[in-house]
């Protein structure tokens, strides 16, 4: 009798405690955090649901009073803006992952190939994110200044809300290119060619994740965002396309 008392107890408290966390993700991430959302429901009680969308507009929503536990934003300018207005938990946001860029074009022979249809201007259209709300976007622009093409190409832009709807803009051929994530490359079922844009074409992309104060479920939360920066998950994090 005492042993099931004990079972019925230790039940009771582990429903009590599981949690929903609400995290919000900039677009690029979302495939990886489907999988560290996974591993991270099976080690613990907890569930995650997951809104994405351009880092722009999920720091407008959070401003706004949306109902969030974790912000995992796509840069840092705007985590750490979150935090100067007093919204992180623990006044502090942390880098989780540095975002890479690349050139895409569907059946694409080679890198090569994709880098000398843009360098040549034998295209009608090439896809970036916003540069307003997405850093993925931000990063195409300072790209193409840097290799000194913007000028000539930027009225063949077209504009998606977040890097994954860029995606999309190639993958339905809208665009025939398209600057996006490097993750979303390697999480293609099917091979892509792509070219990797070098890092010193454009300013670093770090992501940063804060622990937001308005969290309705701290403890959960917590367990999260410490979940994130596991050598496992980093590992994971980086085996997607990132740097850490």
């Amino acid at each position: 009798m005492r042993a099931i008392l004990f079972i019925s107890l230790w039940f009771s408290v582990s429903i009590i405690e599981a949690a929903d966390i609400r995290v919000a993700s900039a677009a690029n991430f979302y495939p990886t955090l489907n999988k560290i959302k996974r591993l991270f429901e099976e080690s613990t009680e907890h569930q995650i649901t997951i809104i994405r969308g351009s880092t722009g507009k999920l720091y407008a929503q959070i401003i706004h009073g949306a109902p969030y536990d974790v912000f995992l934003s796509a840069d840092s300018d705007r985590a750490e803006k979150l935090v100067a207005q007093g919204k992180a938990y623990d006044g502090k946001a942390l880098v989780y992952a540095i975002g890479q860029l690349a050139l895409w074009k569907p059946h694409a022979e080679s890198a090569q190939q994709v880098r000398e249809q843009l360098i040549n201007n034998k295209f009608n259209r090439l896809a970036v994110a916003n540069p307003k709300t997405a850093p993925y976007g931000k990063a195409a622009i300072e790209t193409l200044k840097a290799m000194g093409l913007y000028k000539n190409i930027k009225s063949k832009l077209v504009y998606g809300e977040n890097i994954s709807q860029t995606l999309q803009f190639v993958q339905s051929g809208a665009a025939e290119l398209g600057f996006v994530a490097r993750s979303h490359m390697i999480n293609k079922v099917d091979k892509a060619e792509y070219w990797s844009i070098t890092t010193n074409q454009h300013q670093a992309i770090q992501q940063k994740m804060l622990l937001l104060k308005s969290a309705s479920n701290i403890k959960a939360a917590q367990a999260f965002v410490s979940f994130m920066q596991t050598p496992n998950i980093k590992k994971l994090i980086q085996n997607d396309g990132y740097q850490l």
